[in-house]
């Protein structure tokens, strides 16, 4: 399913081939390249609003209610509407000291796919992404990712679409 490559494949890419579900990966060297989102667009040649980044969101100070938000790299979470759409109380993002010990990936890598398959988290996705045919997803690893139907990836996590910014 995967393109052909010479690094070893994720254990994200592995559910997608398990799933049969159609992928390509993409690297993006950071350093070289410098971060932010409009960077790693050009590099992939994609819109910079496909390539979603995965925010890990802790509700109500509660250590065992964690919630995953997905939405484009160049839009700003607001937590006060986003909490609203769970009928939470409150969501704050899950501290980055602790993410590898809630999730199992480190800052940059977290992903829907692994924290769905390992963790069992809710997944959710903005809302402004259902009119993408493809998106981009991190791979597990930093400066990878894997890009995909929007509504495989959505299927996939048993994700569900909500409004997160005013």
């Amino acid at each position: 399913m995967a393109k052909k490559t010479k690094e070893k494949k994720t254990n994200e890419e592995r559910i997608l081939d398990q799933h049969q579900i159609a992928y390509t990966e993409n690297t993006f060297d950071w350093i070289k390249q410098g971060a932010g989102a409009l960077n790693e667009a050009k590099a992939q040649g994609v819109e910079p609003k496909s390539i979603l980044k995965t925010i890990v969101l802790q509700a109500n100070k509660d250590p065992k209610d964690y919630v995953v938000i997905c939405l484009p790299l160049e839009y700003e979470i607001d937590l006060k509407v986003s909490a609203r759409e769970l009928g939470k109380k409150q969501l704050h993002l899950a501290d980055n000291k602790k993410l590898i010990n809630i999730t199992g990936y480190i800052h940059g890598a977290n992903t829907p796919i692994g924290i769905s398959a390992r963790k069992g988290f809710p997944i959710y996705f903005d809302e402004r992404i259902k009119g993408l045919e493809e998106v981009s997803v991190s791979a597990g690893k930093v400066g990878r990712s894997v890009r995909l139907k929007q509504v495989d990836l959505v299927r996939l996590v048993k994700g569900s679409y909500i409004k997160v910014t005013k």
